[in-house]
């Protein structure tokens, strides 16, 4: 009775894992995404830059180079007055009501702990030979998903640093699930010795 019990279950295992997937290289790294992903190409001014479009059409860009930015030290929390409303896209003020947020009459007066309301959650991992910071928002689908690294080769007292950050903004769950397992993919054989 065991044996065939444990067939059933890894033939079950085996079906469940359909999804297919594809290395895609862009030059400077390899990344593994699913098959339906797509390349994109752009032109960047200092740097590298270019991207994925995923089957949901979500746009994933890179920046490669000298400049790349570290979303999470862009944490600002989603505490807002009137201006700070006004300032939202369309898109934030659609999704804010889905977030922890919060509406003051005046920041510089608010009695407010602005910490609880920080957008951006970060954790360190190893990705191929690096330390990369996978960013996270707090709020489902409220802002921006991704990776930096903050130096693959160089240093900045040379002038020479060159580091990658990859994000997708307002990504579903699935998306933003399947993104965060690509990006545990990325390979560097140009930079890892």
């Amino acid at each position: 009775m065991k044996k065939p019990l444990s067939i059933l279950i890894l033939i079950l295992i085996f079906s469940c894992s359909g999804r297919k997937y594809k290395t895609i290289d862009f030059g400077q790294f390899q990344i593994t995404v699913p098959e339906n992903w797509h390349k994109y190409k752009s032109n960047g001014i200092d740097s590298y830059v270019g991207g994925i479009i995923t089957n949901t059409n979500d746009s994933l860009n890179f920046d490669f180079g000298m400049y790349s930015g570290d979303l999470s030290k862009s944490d600002f929390p989603m505490v807002y007055d009137s201006i700070g409303l006004a300032e939202l896209t369309k898109k934030e003020l659609e999704l804010l009501p889905k977030t922890k947020h919060l509406i003051v009459e005046d920041l510089f007066y608010a009695d407010v702990n602005f910490k609880e309301y920080l957008q951006y959650q970060f954790v360190f991992d190893s990705v191929d030979c690096f330390r990369a910071k996978i960013i996270t928002p707090r709020n489902k689908g409220f802002g921006g998903t991704g990776i930096h690294i903050d130096s693959l080769t160089g240093s900045k007292e040379n002038y020479d640093k060159i580091g990658i950050g990859f994000y997708g903004w307002y990504l579903n769950d699935k998306v933003q699930a399947e993104f965060i397992k690509a990006l545990k993919t990325l390979k560097f054989e140009k930079y890892c010795e």
